[in-house]
């Protein structure tokens, strides 16, 4: 006679309530209303109703508004609360769940999928392109030494720029689209009209080559007299950064104490200057004296990369960049009519992405990359004259080899990262925590380029192709936007691929007028794509 098999008992299924309470918050931690019992069915195109009748009972923004939910400030709402609550261990609903509300971009940018033009006249590697801050002009620069200058709305040539005496290895656009500088391998910072292609100024101080350059944000001060944003800040592989006042030429201040050749920087909205080093340092830069440029000095020195820092990239990074410019054309458009109306326009933007993103304390986040294949998140960048060696909130591991790029998204409510070890990843930006790792391409991922939406993301390689990924909250599933620090790999694949290109594509940038794409390549050619 057969023994009797003891059988395990069976796992109790989860019982789940049919409703539940919630608070709702915005990013800032303030409550909308009180709280409230909605059942377990509630979606976020529901969630959203609700948060327009709430806002609009206390006479606040419009129905036209989107939103992104998340349960505790943590998990994305992607399907219905029990769907959330299905997927969290220990939820029983007992308590009231704190669901925070962030508002979401009003208008959507298609996808490109298709080359409307390449643009040939380059005759060597085309090693950066990059939009003006309204979308309507493209530059671009190369191992030719010139500055090429488009029109974007007829994918036309402008403009060539000579005068520079070696390889174009940097480009920044001033943020009222006035001017354009770049930057060469022999040392010298070239400022032009964008208009006219004519050159307004040649700035040389620098005894190695220019590595990265940035203007001062359009709401912050510009100095005596100007009429336009004026205020350069370049770095150089001599080890310093220096700030330069473009309409006169001069230089208003030489920052040092890096001590091997600076390769990134990046200027905040609210005034503070980053700069990163092959020395394994990042250092922030701040006024003593308010409005004055001159008056910068070192305020902080961030460490714990241990290999050089490649790449920085601001939550502000986007609206700084474009200024007073929002995705709105035609009779919409911004028209800058006095410095003082730019300054007005710039700071409203800026004002309204800090309230966005939990007030001035929370606004202002930086990411750091290295070759040591890693990410440094920083938080609570503020001021803080007793504090001048800080640590960052997270390390973030995952890639194999180094870190080319970093770039937040507009909204910076995610930030993504690209390799030499042929991916990109994604993850949150308040937290710093993993949410995917897209894969496709089979060479070095050398940039990124967000739509102006936040949408979507672009990326360039060594394979000689673009791919398109969807970034948006309800492309990644409930079980994968937990905003936990995990080892877990999520993988993605790509809403498109873009060939074209028959060699490297070095450099990307999507308009901020969402209209096009542009990629620069060592095959000599540019090449703009649309949907």
């Amino acid at each position: 006679m057969s023994a009797m098999v003891e059988q395990p008992p069976k796992k109790q299924q989860k019982t789940m309530p049919s409703s539940v309470v919630i608070q709702l918050q915005s990013t800032a931690g303030d409550p909308l209303g009180a709280a409230m019992e909605v059942p377990m069915s509630s979606s976020p195109a529901e969630l959203e109703k609700l948060v327009h009748a709430l806002k609009k009972a206390e006479g606040q923004d419009g129905p036209s508004t989107p939103y992104a939910f998340y349960a505790d400030g943590q998990t994305a709402v992607a399907g219905t609360l029990g769907e959330y609550a299905e997927q969290t261990p220990g939820f029983s609903g007992e308590t009231a769940l704190a669901v925070t509300y962030e508002p979401l971009s009003v208008f959507r940018v298609r996808r490109v999928s298709r080359c409307a033009e390449t643009l040939p006249g380059h005759s060597d590697a085309v090693l950066h392109v990059g939009f003006a801050p309204d979308g309507k002009s493209l530059a671009s620069g190369g191992g030719d030494a010139t500055v090429r200058l488009w029109d974007a709305l007829s994918k036309t040539p402008r403009a060539t720029c000579g005068g520079h005496r070696h390889h174009v290895l940097c480009l920044a656009w001033a943020p009222d689209a006035s001017k354009v500088a770049s930057g060469d391998r022999s040392g010298e910072v070239r400022v032009w009209d964008p208009k006219t292609g004519a050159s307004l100024k040649t700035l040389k101080k620098h005894s190695k080559w220019i590595t990265a350059l940035a203007w001062s944000p359009a709401h912050l001060p510009q100095p005596a007299s100007a009429e336009a944003c004026e205020v350069l800040a370049s770095t150089s592989k001599d080890a310093s950064v220096k700030i330069w006042n473009t309409r006169t030429g001069s230089m208003i201040a030489s920052l040092t104490g890096h001590t091997d050749s600076v390769e990134a920087l990046a200027w905040a909205g609210d005034g503070a200057l980053y700069s990163a080093s092959r020395d394994r340092t990042v250092k922030v830069w701040r006024c003593r004296e308010d409005g004055k440029w001159g008056s910068l000095a070192l305020d902080a020195t961030l460490q714990g990369h241990g290999h050089r820092v490649n790449a920085l990239a601001l939550a502000s990074a986007f609206v700084c960049r474009t200024g007073p410019f929002d995705h709105k054309s035609g009779r919409e458009a911004f028209k800058a009519t006095s410095l003082a109306a730019v300054e007005a326009a710039a700071r409203a933007k800026y004002d309204a992405f800090v309230d966005a993103n939990g007030g001035p304390a929370n606004a202002e986040r930086l990411v750091s990359g290295s070759d040591d294949a890693t990410l440094l998140f920083w938080t609570s960048l503020k001021a803080d004259a007793s504090n001048k060696k800080r640590t960052p909130k997270a390390r973030l591991t995952g890639h194999q080899q180094p870190v080319n790029a970093i770039q937040f998204a507009p909204d910076a409510r995610k930030f993504a990262s690209a390799s030499f070890d042929k991916k990109v990843k994604l993850w949150h930006g308040r937290t710093g925590a993993f949410l995917a790792t897209f894969t496709g391409h089979v060479g070095a991922v050398y940039a990124l380029a967000f739509s102006p939406d936040s949408r979507l993301l672009v990326s360039a390689s060594k394979d000689s192709t673009l791919k398109v990924w969807n970034v948006a909250d309800d492309a990644v599933p409930a079980s994968e936007a937990k905003h936990k620090v995990s080892s877990t790999r999520k993988f993605a694949a790509a809403l498109e691929t873009l060939p074209g290109h028959y060699d490297e594509v070095f450099a990307v940038d999507w308009a901020p007028n969402g209209a096009s794409a542009a990629s620069g390549s060592k095959d000599r050619t540019i090449k703009m794509w649309a949907s």
